[in-house]
């Protein structure tokens, strides 16, 4: 027997401030996103508009306009504005808009499995298992969004005639629809910086070229952005899914993982001077600005060192023989320390001086 939520049969004060809480938020969102299309234009007209066509520009055209409609008619059907009195409406409205919002989350997470390829020098094993991954999170999302909402059926929206919002019953496993765009994210992230990683970066991050800084930057922001949003629906689902407070994961975080999606594709354009958009023009240049760095490898033991360098191990060598060195005054300091400690004094010694002036390996 389906448990039944109390909560979304009893017309109370409590279902109000939730339904009010639920219509802020979104309409919020609504107002973010606006604000991101309309301060962004005048960059979307210079960079994006006079590009060739590729995938990422029509996923970006895509995400950035198609989501202004579907947001616009959810918040439309939260206010109560597009109602029909009808019992099948409600079921066919969240079918139709869960399925679209699907693709709109879909299509976001495509656009940063391109980026994440093209940081990868578009190797095809590495395409093939970002296929493979967002085949999984595809296919276990349609199942769990598909198999939920039919199973609550038409008859899940029982205050919806009297409220004019098709808010309905969740099953008890709704929030694990979460999950599977939650672990693709992090893989993609870490995927990410894998292939940043594999290289050895020996200066600061501010002295970097400036595709590895901004696809650093992003990628960071990009992941807190979709981390905050799958945790939030995760516990928004899990603990209010017999509350209106369920429609929270609606329309407020896909606002939000649609700017940052805007941004990445933005930034790399506007702070690069790449002709195109295109995953194999950002992957050419993303190898030439990361084969540029020095790649990591086994430090050498032969070290020629400058003179101050000199002393410094000259006092390592007299602490570890004599059981003191000489300071600045030229007195013995009695010494107890280990070679790991000596090691380590060392280190902490030698960063005063430059790398240019201190070391050159061979």
């Amino acid at each position: 027997m389906r448990a039944v939520a109390l909560d979304l049969f009893h017309l109370d004060a409590q279902y109000f401030a939730d339904l009010f809480v639920v219509r802020s938020l979104s309409f919020a969102g609504y107002i973010i996103l606006l604000y991101e299309c309309v301060a962004s234009f005048p960059d979307e007209v210079k960079y994006i508009w006079p590009t060739p066509w590729s995938t990422v520009k029509i996923i970006y055209l895509a995400i950035r306009y198609g989501n202004l409609a579907l947001i616009g008619l959810t918040n439309a059907q939260l206010a109560g504005i597009w109602w029909i009195p009808s019992r099948t409406f409600c079921f066919r409205v969240t079918f139709g808009l869960s399925f679209v919002q699907f693709a709109s989350f879909a299509s976001v997470h495509v656009l940063v499995l391109l980026r994440a390829w093209a940081t990868w020098g578009r190797k095809r094993n590495m395409l093939t298992l970002l296929v493979v991954l967002f085949s999984i999170y595809a296919i276990a999302s349609i199942a769990f969004l598909a198999y939920g909402i039919v199973e609550a059926g038409y008859d899940a929206y029982p205050l919806s005639s009297i409220t004019r919002t098709c808010i309905g019953i969740l099953p008890p496993f709704a929030w694990l629809l979460w999950v599977p765009s939650l672990l693709l994210e992090c893989a993609i992230f870490a995927l990410t910086m894998v292939s940043i990683r594999q290289y050895k970066v020996h200066r600061r991050f501010s002295e970097q070229p400036p595709l590895v800084q901004i696809i650093c930057r992003d990628a960071v922001g990009y992941f807190l952005v979709t981390l905050f949003s799958n945790i939030f629906n995760i516990l928004v689902w899990a603990y209010d899914a017999n509350r209106p407070l369920n429609m929270l994961s609606n329309s407020f975080t896909l606002c939000l993982m649609n700017v940052a999606a805007q941004r990445l594709v933005l930034d790399l354009r506007k702070d690069t001077d790449f002709d195109g958009l295109s995953t194999t023009r950002v992957g050419r240049e993303v190898e030439r600005a990361i084969e540029a760095l020095p790649r990591s490898r086994s430090p050498s033991p032969i070290v020629f060192v400058e003179v101050d360098s000199a002393v410094y191990l000259s006092r390592a060598s007299t602490a570890l023989g004599r059981g003191s060195y000489l300071n600045e005054n030229h007195a013995p300091v009695p010494m107890t320390w280990s070679w790991g400690e000596v090691a380590l004094e060392l280190v902490a010694m030698e960063d005063t001086v430059t790398s240019e002036e201190r070391t050159v390996e061979v």
